[in-house]
């Protein structure tokens, strides 16, 4: 197989998946890691990928919010065991408060043995995911993101503030290894920053692939979270890295 005929076929990928690993590829694509790293330097040279933080994404997408129908299948496996993981976490009767992002959505999968659940919530997909039985769900409005299916805005902050949550399950794009909460979306991030205060615990999913990570926007320290949920062990590096900014609880998806 030619060069080009390898780019095309990592290009192809991107396209279904706004960011993967070098292995990831290799895997996938069944190419040798050295022959993905020469074909992401040329790639990147023609300004059509970029090689970040461990992770290759589309250029187009480097400072944007990616939409939520190419997130979706991103590192799908691991989101599936964190929202696992995530819904063990509630209780009969809680009153809980989950974001747009779709790892927490995929929690409304895992709910369907709790009972007198209120759910709260400015994402629109949510609402197209199996009900727990008894389930009341609310939806936040605002201003409508067609691309991202959800609810934002000062409209939103607003109603946010007439709620009380048990529970705050959230997402962001990274965490950076002086245990910063981020994102590249200035609207979420602002939306998420009210959600923090209107929950007496939060819990922060976060796969493996969004540590060490740092985007323009900071949502908040690990200090303001309860718990995280994550797909693997943290290795000790992590630990510390978790341990500074005083997090409570570190949860591994598959223990």
């Amino acid at each position: 197989m030619s060069q080009l005929e390898r780019q095309q076929k990592i290009l192809a990928m991107l396209r279904q998946r706004p960011s993967v690993t070098v292995r990831e590829i290799s895997q996938t694509l069944f190419f040798s890691e050295a022959s993905v790293r020469r074909d992401i330097r040329a790639l990147s040279e023609r300004g059509l990928v970029t090689h970040l933080y461990g992770a290759v994404t589309l250029t187009r997408y480097l400072h944007s919010v990616v939409p939520i129908d190419l997130r979706d299948d991103d590192h799908s496996a691991q989101k599936d065991a964190i929202a696992r993981k995530a819904a063990a976490l509630v209780r009969d009767g809680d009153t809980l408060l989950v974001d747009s992002s779709s790892t927490v959505r995929r929690m409304m999968r895992h709910l369907s043995e709790k009972r007198e659940l209120r759910i709260f919530t400015n994402n629109l997909k949510i609402f197209e995911e199996p009900c727990p039985p008894g389930a009341e769900l609310y939806a936040i409005g605002g201003r409508f993101s067609r691309e991202n299916h959800n609810f934002g805005g000062p409209a939103a902050e607003e109603a946010l503030r007439g709620i009380r949550a048990d529970l705050f399950f959230f997402s962001s794009q990274g965490l950076s290894t002086d245990g910063e909460i981020n994102d590249i979306s200035e609207g979420e991030t602002a939306l998420r920053r009210v959600m923090l205060t209107r929950a007496r615990r939060r819990v922060f999913l976060c796969d493996s692939s969004k540590i060490g990570v740092s985007r323009p926007f900071v949502l908040c320290p690990l200090s303001m979270v309860e718990e995280v949920v994550c797909e693997r062990e943290a290795d000790e590096e992590t630990i510390r890295s978790f341990r500074r900014g005083e997090i409570k609880e570190i949860y591994p998806a598959n223990g």
